[in-house]
């Protein structure tokens, strides 16, 4: 009898040896710690999986956003492929895809999100610092806040080259489908004012705008004078947040029309920033007009 239970003991160890084995042996469960790297700099990162019971992975990230909690995770042999869902007070709710590559005690990978129809990529770098995860690690927010970026309200943001594509409806204001070009803004004499100038094309042909714009450093106010075709627009610009600019624009006369345009210009980052536009004709309600996406293409002072 005492030699079966001897016996008995010792085939439970075994399958509990056999056990933690198997659970030291999983290459992705842990925390990896790093560097993510986008054209905007590299940040810290840390990445979090743990196995459930079922086999199904969970985790975390932190980085360019976060943290934010993985939404679904595959594992294909070295390939690892998840997603997540970020909110974003300009653009709303975003999906994050994410593709790594198992390499011993390394993990490599990128991120890629599209914002406006432009998609913005970053890596990440990261080595395994831990086979454990806790209850702590893995405890975030059901709704995660993408950080905003913080660039300096000044006329200098401006300054430089930006490609931009707009898509859009048809309106009083001019003709919808898709418009792209360039945008140059430099400084006027004296550095008080901004001046912009657009070579654009639509499906109607090549076009050209300009603009005057002034900034009150104390208020943080924007003032805009722009010449649209055979438009002339003024607004004042808020921009007493650093991550949007909104505007309040005097109503616009076009034949016998009355037009309200609402402009909101969301600051992504010192490459980018997009510009949303809504209208009403009439006193009607507001609806979406276009929204375009700018990119920076020279970045040195004109």
């Amino acid at each position: 009898m005492r030699r079966s239970f001897i016996l008995l003991g010792a085939i439970l160890l075994i399958q509990l040896l056999a056990v933690a084995g198997l659970a030291q042996q999983d290459r992705l469960q842990g925390r990896w710690e790093g560097t993510a790297k986008s054209p905007q700099g590299e940040r810290p990162a840390t990445v979090i999986f743990k196995r459930d019971s079922d086999a199904a992975y969970t985790g975390t990230i932190t980085g360019l956003q976060g943290p934010i909690t993985f939404k679904e995770i595959k594992v294909d042999g070295d390939q690892v492929i998840a997603n997540a869902e970020v909110d974003s007070p300009q653009a709303g709710r975003l999906v994050v895809n994410y593709k790594f590559v198992l390499q011993g005690e390394a993990l490599k990978g990128e991120g890629a999100v599209e914002v406006g129809g432009q998609t913005y990529s970053f890596t990440y770098d990261l080595k395994r610092v831990s086979a454990a995860t806790t209850t702590q690690e893995q405890r975030t927010s059901s709704r995660p806040v993408v950080p905003q970026p913080q660039q300096k309200q000044s006329l200098d943001y401006f300054v430089g080259q930006w490609t931009f594509k707009w898509v859009g409806r048809e309106s009083a204001l001019g003709a919808g489908g898709r418009r792209e070009g360039m945008t140059t803004f430099k400084l006027a004499p004296g550095g008080k004012t901004l001046e912009s100038h657009t070579d654009g094309k639509s499906e109607e042909g090549s076009y050209q705008e300009s603009a005057l714009i002034g900034f009150d450093e104390a208020t943080k106010m924007l003032s805009f004078s722009e010449r649209l075709r055979n438009l002339q627009i003024t607004s004042k610009g808020d921009w007493t947040s650093p991550i949007s600019i909104r505007f309040s624009i005097d109503p616009i006369k076009v034949r016998k029309q009355t037009l309200q345009l609402k402009r909101t210009i969301a600051i992504i980052s010192a490459y980018s920033f997009t510009v949303t536009e809504e209208l009403s004709e009439d006193g009607g309600p507001f609806v979406r007009l276009g929204q375009a996406i700018f990119s920076k293409a020279e970045s040195r002072r004109q």
